[in-house]
């Protein structure tokens, strides 16, 4: 990928007057393997939430027992028994 500062001022420029003009892909040739191509997963976080909730004195010792990111614990549990039970989840971007 082109660097953008590495431009002339005529080339952005030319860029920007591009608008959203068709792409001419008729000089790339067709690939139709893709055997050794790399693939980068992304891992998307999901939105967090805070919240109050009232538990037993000593469920919260345990999961305070694991120190540091305890409630990050908390959370990968939760979300393993909700995947064991199959219970739905939604899927909440915003």
């Amino acid at each position: 990928m082109t660097n953008l500062s590495n431009l002339t001022q005529e080339q952005i420029d030319e860029l920007k007057n591009l608008g959203n003009a068709p792409v001419d892909y008729s000089d790339i040739p067709k690939t139709t393997d893709f055997s050794k191509a790399k693939f980068k997963y992304y891992k998307i976080e999901p939105i967090k939430q805070t919240v109050t909730m009232r538990l037993d004195a000593d469920l919260v010792a345990v999961l305070k027992s694991f120190g540091k990111g305890y409630q990050s614990k908390t959370n990968e549990i939760l979300r393993s028994v909700v995947m064991e039970h199959k219970m739905p989840v939604l899927n909440i971007t915003d």
